[in-house]
């Protein structure tokens, strides 16, 4: 992480803000965002396994998938709008944790899950490389919800651009602070989701060489998630196991009371799931 950063002034910032939030037309929402990635770019790092990652999908029965291919991205013709990803558009969704995965699906009580536990490469090097949106806010909170590596790269990457520039800085978390909010808001559903499926196309498209975004939940406070290109998930990540939960309770803050209905003992060569 270096010290130059292309920054726009607080109160132009504060103008964009107002502007942006106030269009839903997609043209012009795309052009807003266009400009702003000029100056924001978000801090990027690439890491290996620290923590699982993990995929969950809503099942029609206790019986589960019976192949790996239902835990990946579907076909492209599949592919709906969603959060991160516009129509017709691939993209792995992940969380840290079982609950958050839980949430992002809107799970209900009595609902029977599928759950994907994934991992990448022991190694950073080989790892992937993602834009950790909203991180270097966090971090200026004393807040950490990524690796503690991380972290402390970014409040040295905090103190020495507070040092040179206190303005810089200052605009830098406006900015991080604000794509978060494009990025999680919980009420992006009533507007398809149009501020942040353009900030990820956007983004990634810019920084081919990127691989994915950590990002806050929508749903529980305090947590991250993962988009990653589909590419990377079968080039870089290990689907561990899969599991079938029966979701017995949902209680605030992410807590979900659950039981295991079924454990598989692996997968084939052609990816049939072994219950």
């Amino acid at each position: 992480m270096d010290n130059k950063l292309k920054v726009i002034a607080l109160n132009s910032l504060d103008l964009f803000r107002n502007e942006l939030l106030a269009t839903k037309e997609p043209e012009k929402v795309e052009g807003l965002i266009r400009w702003y990635l000029q100056s924001y770019g978000g801090i990027n790092f690439q890491f290996g396994y620290d923590r699982p990652i993990f995929r969950a999908r809503k099942c029609l029965s206790e019986y589960g998938y019976d192949n790996i291919r239902e835990i990946y991205p579907p076909p492209l013709e599949k592919c709906k709008i969603g959060r991160m990803n516009e129509d017709k558009q691939a993209i792995f969704y992940g969380a840290y944790s079982i609950g958050t995965a839980l949430a992002e699906i809107n799970a209900k009580e009595g609902d029977y899950v599928h759950i994907a536990h994934f991992k990448l490469p022991e190694k950073s090097e080989h790892g992937v490389r993602c834009f950790a949106i909203g991180e270097v806010y966090n971090a200026y909170h004393g807040t950490n919800t990524i690796s503690m590596v991380a972290f402390n790269e970014m409040r040295d990457f905090i103190q020495r651009i507070g040092k040179d520039d206190i303005r810089a800085l200052l605009s830098y978390l406006y900015m991080d602070a604000l794509s978060a909010e494009l990025l999680n808001s919980v009420n992006a559903h009533e507007i398809n989701y149009i501020y942040s499926r353009v900030f990820c196309r956007l983004l990634l498209e810019k920084h081919p060489d990127v691989e994915g975004l950590i990002y806050p939940s929508a749903k529980i406070k305090g947590t991250s998630n993962i988009v990653l290109r589909p590419e990377v998930v079968k080039s870089k990540m290990q689907l561990v196991s899969n599991l079938v939960f029966k979701v017995n309770k949902i209680y605030p803050y992410g807590i979900v009371d659950f039981s295991i209905v079924k454990n598989a003992k692996g997968h084939t060569s052609n990816g049939r799931i072994v219950w």
